[in-house]
């Protein structure tokens, strides 16, 4: 394994946790690396080593990716075959990390990317299947022993593949065929039971990340003697949040979703013994949402969970107007005493900017808010500091007062 030497400028990047370093972090850094070749950064000088892989000809200006520390001072990191030793030695570490958490036991996310010092490799576990995403050339080369991996493990369940053609041009990757999916993929999370077909399948498949939210919502709702009669579940997918409601009391929901995702929430609805409690409108969320206004259709209980609505920080202010627009329409469909969820999953909007937007909504539509509670991303999702670029994931519930 050859070595880089990391400069002395970039030495606190690693110490802060960062996992992606650029070229200009190193001293002559020299060419001819294989794509995906694993190295070890060093920098003598205060005692570091690390592991990683380089990829040059990424697109991307982040072209090393950091896995773990290391001690190297008896040279073993140089010996053939140490890749595969370290990549099972992560995985399982990222395994032990959720084995002790009950509230994964039937579903998680197994591997996280860089928080779980596998940058560019994200696994998924559901009841009948682990859905697997590749998107660096420095984990790409180990595609089948992953593979492998997930099989000894959980020998029960398929192993697919389900790459994201756009990441991995960034990587200057081949594109493989992916994976035939399941005809359905069956999720199981705080208590329901999901299916998810193979052609509504919305990135990796089911969004566990804000498993804890949904459930907070649901306690909330629990804790009022009043009674919430309708709520309205906004760019539903599957329909997680608007199940939670129905099972902490709310008599109806309405499922919306541009996506053609109606049967998917009779099935979940259903399934979950809710028949006739929930209603899918297909339709693009703004415009439902103006419609709702010139019906006077009023919720008392609105979920707004919307894809993120910016990739990178320079869109920031864009995505910033938008989530003003789109709570503002929101508020004006929430009755008084009722409920209100401002979800996102943009990176780039930290929790304050969020209630900021929603703060601005308030006030152009003469609402007064209470903020009650605040929630992150769930713990099969590790991050280490609200800094950290792997923080991703906010929840803000406010009642209307």
């Amino acid at each position: 394994m050859k070595s880089i030497e990391l400069k002395d400028t970039a030495v606190n990047k690693i110490k802060k946790g960062e996992f992606e370093l650029r070229e200009e972090d190193f001293n002559n850094l020299p060419k001819g690396f294989i794509p995906g070749e694993w190295v070890l950064i060093e920098n003598k000088k205060n005692n570091l080593c690390c592991i990683g892989y380089i990829n040059l000809f990424s697109t991307s200006s982040y072209k090393i990716k950091i896995l773990k520390s290391v001690d190297n001072t008896q040279g073993t990191f140089h010996q053939a075959g140490i890749e595969e030793i370290v990549l099972k030695s992560l995985l399982d570490t990222a395994l032990l990390k959720r084995k002790d958490l009950k509230i994964l036991e039937h579903g998680f996310r197994l591997v996280h990317g860089g928080q779980d010092n596998l940058p560019g490799l994200i696994a998924d576990v559901f009841m009948n299947a682990i859905i697997v995403q590749i998107n660096s050339a420095g984990i790409d080369r180990f595609r089948d022993s992953i593979k492998k991996y997930l099989n000894n493990v959980f020998p029960e369940k398929e192993v697919y593949f389900l790459d994201n053609e756009a990441y991995r041009k960034h990587e200057q990757l081949p594109s493989f065929e992916s994976s035939k999916l399941p005809p359905v993929v069956k999720v199981q999370e705080n208590g329901f039971d999901y299916e998810i077909t193979s052609e509504s399948f919305q990135k990796i498949g089911f969004y566990y990340d804000h498993r804890m939210n949904r459930r907070k919502l649901e306690n909330t709702i629990k804790d009022y003697h009043t009674t919430f009669a309708t709520g309205v579940d906004l760019f539903s997918y599957v329909g997680s949040w608007g199940l939670h409601m129905l099972r902490a009391g709310v008599k109806h929901v309405t499922f919306v979703d541009q996506g053609d995702m109606g049967a998917a929430i009779s099935r979940n609805v259903e399934t979950n013994g809710f028949k006739d409690r929930g209603y899918f409108v297909r339709s693009d969320v703004f415009k439902y949402l103006d419609q709702a206004l010139e019906s006077k259709t009023f919720f008392d209980v609105v979920v707004s969970d919307p894809p993120a609505f910016t990739k990178s920080e320079k869109n920031k202010s864009n995505a910033i107007v938008g989530y003003e627009k789109l709570h503002l329409k929101c508020l004006k469909v929430l009755n008084p005493n009722g409920l209100f969820v401002a979800a996102s999953c943009t990176h780039y909007v930290s929790h304050e900017e969020l209630d900021k937007t929603v703060q601005v909504a308030a006030a152009r539509s003469g609402t007064k808010l209470q903020l009650l509670d605040l929630g992150v991303q769930s713990p099969d999702h590790p991050f280490q500091s609200l800094s950290d670029k792997g923080n991703y994931i906010k929840y803000i519930l406010y009642k209307r007062v």
